[in-house]
């Protein structure tokens, strides 16, 4: 998948930015505060319909302006047809998005049209945060290989609310309360088997991806699915009823699950330093890269926000060259031209720079 043209008009301090894209390498570099990462951002809000800096969008339209727009042009790696793709989003909420001139109903549409990939200088959080950011990271993966994953995904938190809100009323609905939680357990059960399967076939691109990177130690995942291993799902639902109807919501099931990533049997995040970090960070994402090109054929396109901090020399040419290899059109940026010298010498690429909400051809 390439991004081949992209529009801009009113994110933050871009006001109006037409670009033809590289289809391999595009550099960014610029001062702090130039427009970079909303250049980024932009990107991020054509594929998933949402910044990845903050949840209220009203500051990410440009102030004194009432909506932001971004559209695209996408090519395919199987079809010499372009597509477009655009959304706009207002100061008041309203969100608008379509593909090929035909409105989309969600912004979960939007991503398996334009499937990305985020290394940013809160990407940490996947290792030393809460278990939402891991289980959004396997379900980003088992979402864009297996077809009916958001289906079955929506019935748990469907059935997960239903069951949350009648444990909190006063007068439980024993029979609506019963055939919740089946349909949550239903729903559960199927969601942790999608996502094992995506993690032993994960396993196997981790391993070889790491080939790409020295040092780190033998990494290894294990999935928590969100109860206890030992008794079914219902089983564990009924022992913690009593619980779960006291402090008024569900304590056991697929919201719940985690994943333990570990470097020589160590919590990852514990044992290794911040540059290693995001070198694990980057396996894991091009891990599921490479995976997902060769569940679907296409690859998926990497925003790269800032590449030079924790990373030396040695290694952003590791990362380069490993997306290089896996086909994956980039998007990257840095506050130097220097940064990315003899970087890119086998990969095609344009350099842009931006200053002041600006982007210029370097």
């Amino acid at each position: 998948m390439q991004l081949s043209a992209l529009q801009i008009l009113h994110v933050r301090n871009l006001d109006t930015i037409t670009l033809q894209c590289n289809p391999d390498a595009n550099v960014l570099f610029g001062d702090n505060g130039s427009g970079k990462t909303s250049f980024l951002e932009s990107i991020y809000l054509l594929g998933r319909g949402r910044s990845f800096r903050q949840r209220d969008l009203k500051s990410v339209v440009q102030s004194g302006t009432k909506e932001l727009v971004v559209a695209g042009t996408v090519r395919s790696d199987q079809s010499r047809s372009p597509s477009s793709l655009g959304v706009k989003r207002s100061r008041e909420g309203r969100f608008e998005a379509r593909h090929n001139g035909e409105t989309l109903r969600s912004a979960s549409q939007l991503a398996s049209q334009l499937p990305l990939q985020l290394v940013d200088a809160h990407s940490f959080i996947l290792l030393e945060g809460g278990a939402l950011q891991r289980r959004q990271f396997v379900d980003w993966g088992v979402f864009h290989v297996e077809h009916g994953f958001g289906s079955i995904w929506r019935r748990m938190q469907r059935a997960l609310k239903q069951r949350n809100h009648l444990l909190r009323h006063d007068r439980m609905d024993n029979e609506q309360l019963v055939s919740w939680t089946r349909e949550f357990v239903s729903a559960s059960d199927a969601i942790a088997s999608h996502r094992e399967n995506y993690l032993s076939e994960l396993e196997l691109e981790i391993a070889t991806i790491s080939k790409y990177f020295d040092g780190l130690g033998a990494l290894t995942i294990e999935y928590i699915n969100g109860w206890d291993k030992k008794v079914t799902l219902a089983d564990a639902l009924e022992s913690d009823f009593e619980k779960d109807r006291r402090l008024g919501k569900t304590h056991q099931g697929s919201h719940r699950a985690d994943l333990l990533v570990k470097i020589d049997g160590t919590p990852a995040a514990e044992r290794l330093s911040r540059g290693q970090l995001k070198r694990l960070i980057y396996i894991l994402k091009l891990a599921q890269a490479s995976l997902y090109k060769k569940r679907t054929t296409e690859s998926c396109i990497f925003l790269l926000d800032d590449l030079p901090a924790e990373l030396d020399r040695c290694h952003r040419k590791q990362v380069l060259d490993c997306l290089s290899q896996l086909s994956c059109q980039f998007f990257v940026t840095g506050t130097e031209k220097a940064d990315f010298k003899d970087l890119l010498v086998n990969i095609a690429h344009q350099m842009f720079h931006v200053e002041h909400g600006e982007i210029f051809p370097a």
